[in-house]
């Protein structure tokens, strides 16, 4: 009878097998090429409880945008919406944004960062009424604008505070955890003119939100069990079936560093 000790050959195998075994999610690497998010919006005198904000936006339809742009120079006095070819620039000084708010709401993994969260806009006019609409962009640690969100058409009347209104969102993938400034800009409904713009140097609310996508915002860690083994094979002199060894080795693998999840918090309502 002889014995081989095959320690080091089943975990060199482990180590060139393991990436592949466990290769990351498809979702993850389409990810790279796009952002993806769900919006509502609503009138803030609706006051709407947590239950339905979650159903409306649950059944929100998800919007797909090109991948994030985080390196470049970032406007701060022009219209940045997509239609900005044929949008009418003028500045109107008879609509302008009285108050902004934000209000960070899902945060699973409690790392400080969050996946949803809504701003609250109280707009005015100089008029009896204006027919107007927001749209949102966000900014990456101090990059571009990315266009993410519009609200409905809303009717504003004077200074009155009951036509303010409320843009809940949720990231759920293609924003990297990090601190995002936040632009709102102002458009009338009929003649798609850019009425005004509010952003970070307007109101620090807007300034450095700690956000990151649901992705990254997970309850489930990965936690992994590497293990050592050492695998005696007795055999007559000569008789010892490689294929079968190499199979038995692949099985053991396979086993041995199957990825294993364990909940770091239980999941919570938001």
């Amino acid at each position: 009878m002889s014995s081989l000790t095959i320690k080091q050959w089943v975990l060199s195998i482990a180590t060139c097998t393991l990436p592949v075994i466990l290769a990351a999610p498809v979702t993850a690497e389409e990810s790279e090429d796009k952002r993806i998010s769900r919006s509502v919006t609503f009138s803030k005198a609706a006051e709407l409880d947590t239950n339905a904000k979650d159903t409306l936006l649950k059944q929100a339809e998800a919007e797909e945008f090109p991948v994030l742009v985080s390196q470049g120079f970032r406007q701060e006095s022009i219209a940045m919406a997509a239609h900005i070819i044929t949008t009418e620039h003028v500045i109107h000084d008879d609509v302008f944004i009285y108050d902004v708010s934000t209000d960070l709401i899902s945060d699973f993994d409690y790392d400080g960062f969050y996946h949803r969260y809504s701003v609250t806009i109280d707009a005015d006019t100089m008029f009896h009424s204006s027919y107007i609409y927001a749209e949102l962009y966000l900014s990456y640690e101090g990059g571009p604008w990315n266009y993410y969100s519009s609200s409905d058409n809303y009717l504003i009347h004077g200074d009155s505070e009951m036509d303010t209104f409320i843009i809940e969102t949720e990231l759920a993938d293609g924003y990297p955890t990090g601190y995002y400034d936040l632009r709102i800009e102002i458009y009338d409904v009929e003649t798609g003119a850019w009425l005004t713009s509010y952003g970070p140097y307007d109101d620090t609310s807007l300034a450095a939100l700690p956000l990151e996508d649901s992705y990254d915002d997970s309850i489930y860690e990965t936690v992994w069990y590497p293990v050592e083994t050492e695998i005696i094979v007795a055999s007559h002199g000569g008789s010892l079936s490689w294929l079968t060894m190499s199979l038995s080795i692949l099985i053991l693998i396979i086993r041995r560093f199957a990825m294993k999840y364990s909940y770091c918090n239980s999941a919570k309502p938001d």
